[in-house]
């Protein structure tokens, strides 16, 4: 698979604990019933971005990195949804 090692080589092996964090916010999220659908990878993208700026300090490279992790989050939320579906429908 390409794009993972496209993507691994991008976000600092550092990072990668914002995924599951930010999957496990989305889930709470998702059952936050005055919130619109839309908005949830907005607020997943600014609390990567902000969690990058507090970690790596007030650079580019912390925008960068908090974007690509709100990114695979959801491309992994994604992923699973879509894998929990076709074994439903079997």
């Amino acid at each position: 698979m390409l794009e993972a090692d496209v993507l691994a080589t991008l976000i600092d092996p550092r990072s990668y604990i914002l995924i599951p964090v930010l999957y496990i916010i989305w889930l709470i999220l998702r059952q936050t019933p005055r919130l619109e659908p839309w908005t949830h990878a907005w607020i997943i993208m600014g609390i990567s971005i902000i969690s990058c700026f507090l970690y790596y300090g007030f650079i580019i490279q912390s925008f960068v990195e908090g974007v690509l992790v709100a990114g695979v989050t959801i491309l992994v939320k994604d992923l699973i949804h879509v894998r929990i579906n076709l074994n439903g429908k079997k």
